[in-house]
């Protein structure tokens, strides 16, 4: 079951990518534009959250039948949580990115996840800090892709 609905998010998920990356300008002298790589991304979790729960629905089948003849098992929530977070964190950084900029958003992000997994405190803190800044000046310095600056504008 948990798989069957972490399949059906993250075609949520490519549904939203897809959508946001269609909004982006297109430009007049190449055939493609910067919604290209989001849109490949979208369709990737697109295809990947179908054939997910596709492979899930027979045993969804199976267990719908076997629980038939028994009654009342309990369902927990907290691991299909868990599943969902890491979506739930794409869809918090596409929503907040250009307000707090992609290295906030993305050290919340990576924050939260690793704070759901059990990690400590300060190593989950220091992690997301130096792993966002890393990513941040990688994809704005070297690949020189302009990534929203959100609260850092204020710094500089």
């Amino acid at each position: 079951m948990r798989d069957f609905i972490l399949g059906l998010a993250f075609m949520l998920s490519g549904c939203i990518v897809i959508y946001v990356a269609r909004q982006y300008p297109t430009m007049a002298s190449l055939q493609f534009g910067p919604s290209l790589f989001p849109s490949l991304i979208g369709g990737g979790f697109l295809i990947g959250g179908l054939v997910l729960s596709a492979k899930q629905v027979p045993v969804l089948k199976a267990q719908y039948a076997a629980n038939a003849t028994e009654s009342g098992r309990s369902l927990t929530i907290r691991p299909l949580l868990t599943s969902l977070l890491p979506c739930v964190m794409i869809i918090f950084y596409i929503l907040t990115s250009e307000f707090l900029g992609a290295a906030t958003s993305l050290a919340i992000g990576i924050f939260v996840l690793m704070l759901s997994r059990k990690a400590s405190l300060l190593l989950s803190l220091v992690v997301s800090i130096l792993a966002s800044l890393i990513i941040y000046f990688i994809f704005s310095t070297y690949l020189m892709i302009p990534l929203p600056e959100g609260l850092m504008r204020f710094w500089g």
